[in-house]
């Protein structure tokens, strides 16, 4: 019998090669639709930028990191499909542009749908990044409707077609670094950082709770919840994202995934919340406890891990809270 932890690995291998696939597919695309058209039509600068733009939709199509690549595949499969038939019936370049721009839009229909399918995660800290993902994907699709316009209404122009070619293969390039260094290519690496930091430090503070959502990441988290809450393995001092990964019977990199993005927190931060959260109801059990020990006793290796993770997660230090403890007592 299979085990789970190979049945992941695999699923999580296909997924990788499926990404490749459509990359592939949009780089393979263009050059295709060129050597048709010049037994067809002849080697036109109107005709190369077109065939370019219909590559060019293959990558806007492509997966945010946060998403299902199923969906996108299924578009660009048939967006293939529609391209193949439509230069075999010779159809003029408008209503080429028009069927891919119905195709992006119930793409995009479907896109939103999805995203507001689980209204909850909307206001999770960890979906900040998300966000911005998606509002700039609704622009870089904004901007292929707008190319296609331009080809259209510039198809007679021969000067116009090599100029419109020039600006594609601009942005065929810029879309193939958006997604392989998953950015937005218009904030900037150094708004992107800062968001990406200020959505760690909100999602830090934020409590752990159970998600309400059928999908197959919240039942995962919601387990790791419940393993958290009755097993206690964060009192392990070397408890590790792979023991945790066994218990829950699935592969590490899709589990740490599910922690990130439900959480707000990686692995790490989320085991410190447990233990500051053990060593709070140690402190309010028994008051004369060193902190040495209850660090030890919460799991900690270290009585300077504890201190920061406690000043993280309480925003006041170990010894500043047991004297609040104490004026109240």
């Amino acid at each position: 019998m299979t085990e789970p932890l190979d049945i992941f690995g695999s699923v999580m291998k296909i997924k990788i090669r499926l990404h490749k696939l459509m990359r592939l597919t949009a780089l393979l695309l263009m050059p295709l639709l060129s050597v048709f058209d010049y037994f067809a039509a002849g080697m036109l600068s109107t005709v190369l930028a077109l065939d370019l733009w219909c590559s060019l939709l293959i990558l806007i199509l492509y997966p945010l990191p946060h998403e299902d690549i199923q969906p996108s595949l299924a578009a660009c499969a048939v967006w293939v499909v529609m391209v193949l038939a439509l230069k075999l019936l010779v159809v003029p370049p408008w209503l080429l542009v028009v069927a891919g721009a119905m195709l992006l839009f119930c793409f995009m229909i479907h896109r939103s749908v999805c995203h507001f399918g689980e209204v909850p995660q909307l206001f999770m800290a960890s979906t900040v990044w998300n966000g911005a993902l998606d509002y700039l994907c609704l622009i870089h699709s904004s901007a292929l409707l707008f190319c296609g316009v331009c080809l259209c209404a510039l198809q007679s122009s021969i000067a116009g077609g090599w100029c419109l070619l020039a600006v594609f293969a601009t942005f065929f390039v810029l879309q193939f670094y958006r997604i392989r260094t998953r950015s937005t290519v218009f904030l900037g690496k150094k708004k992107e950082k800062l968001i990406k930091q200020a959505q760690k430090g909100a999602g830090s503070n934020a409590p752990v709770d159970y998600v309400d959502s059928d999908s197959r990441s919240a039942v995962l988290f919601n387990d790791v919840l419940r393993i958290m809450e009755t097993k206690k393995p964060y009192l392990q001092d070397d408890f590790a994202l792979e023991d945790l990964s066994r218990m829950t019977r699935t592969n590490r990199l899709y589990l740490s995934k599910a922690i990130n993005f439900h959480a707000g927190r990686n692995f790490n931060q989320l085991l410190n919340y447990y233990r500051v959260r053990y060593a709070v109801e140690l402190l309010k059990k028994d008051e004369k406890l060193r902190m040495s020990e209850v660090a030890e006793m919460s799991g900690f290796h270290s009585t300077v891990s504890f201190n920061m993770a406690f000043k993280l997660n309480e925003h006041t230090t170990p010894s500043e809270y047991l004297r609040s403890l104490k004026k109240l007592t």
